[in-house]
């Protein structure tokens, strides 16, 4: 039998990941359901970083937007993204701060 998590463990997973991502901003442009496209993005963002390309490059910057999308549509269709969070991603809303109590 599994058990359900409480708002509060919903609450503090996304927060936890939500610090990581702030700490190392990689994460923002990994995050998604497809290993293959996260890895070619980070990738290139290390060569970038490096100096060994120019990610500044009009043509560096069409590739990256190009798998940005691929992974961004990898995670919105992906059958593991439930369908709360893709109607979350359909309908927008804007930052505001949550607070939840025990039930």
């Amino acid at each position: 039998m599994t058990q359900s998590k409480s708002k509060y463990q919903m609450y503090q997973e996304a927060s936890l990941s939500q610090k990581l991502a702030h700490k190392i901003p990689i994460y923002q442009k990994l995050a998604g359901s497809d290993r293959q496209i996260s890895t070619s993005i980070g990738f290139l963002v290390v060569l970038g970083d490096m100096g060994l390309i120019d990610k500044n490059h009009p043509s560096m910057k069409l590739i990256l937007a190009l798998l940005d999308v691929q992974r961004q549509a990898a995670f919105a269709t992906s059958e593991r993204t439930n369908e709360i969070t893709k109607m979350g991603l359909q309908m927008p809303k804007s930052d505001n701060l949550i607070s939840f109590d025990e039930e």
